[in-house]
């Protein structure tokens, strides 16, 4: 789906929402009730193949929000838990398993990770040692590497289950999983 198409959609539920809003190439913003400027970003929005649409909302005083329609009359509001002392994350990024999304951001205490079901409205973070992640989604599984610790897991996502896995370098080049 193209930034145009994506933006096209997300427009349409605006018009429902918020009166003055602005598009540009690869961002729509507008201000709040408070003159707080809110941004989606072209890369943090995602679809699944059931058009079950979701995007980040970045908020300048780090009241960030995903929203996530699931179909024309239902949309979910999860807050994900952020601690940035009032300042936006730095992230949201969003990609789709079937039911399950998958969210990368930045807080004051790292990057952090978390798959949300939509169908049981329950999020689990995946927790690792170090700071940063690179993350890789092949199929049902989510490879993760930690940038400073090179501490591998793939996280196998079943549609009633999450399974975590501590894995090394040697397994990652075996099966030729590489991190763009």
């Amino acid at each position: 789906m193209t930034t145009k198409e994506i933006f096209e959609i997300l427009e349409e539920e605006l018009y429902l929402t918020v009166r003055d809003f602005e598009i540009e190439e690869d961002r729509i913003f507008w201000k709040d009730a408070f003159g707080t400027e809110i941004e989606i970003d072209k890369y943090s929005t995602a679809i699944n193949n059931q058009g079950v649409f979701a995007w980040w909302q970045n908020n300048e005083v780090g009241h960030e929000l995903i929203r996530i329609k699931i179909n024309r009359d239902i949309i979910i509001n999860w807050r994900p838990p952020i601690n940035t002392m009032g300042q936006p994350s730095s992230g949201g990024h969003l990609q789709f398993f079937e039911n399950f999304l998958v969210t990368l951001y930045f807080d004051k205490h790292g990057q952090r990770l978390f798959i949300f079901n939509i169908n049981t409205l329950k999020a689990e973070e995946i927790i690792t040692k170090g700071f940063t992640k690179k993350v890789k989604l092949n199929g049902n599984e989510l490879f993760i590497k930690d940038s400073f610790e090179n501490e591998f897991i793939k996280v196998s996502i079943y549609p009633d289950r999450l399974e975590r896995e501590e894995i090394d370098e040697a397994y990652m080049n075996s099966r030729n999983i590489k991190f763009d």
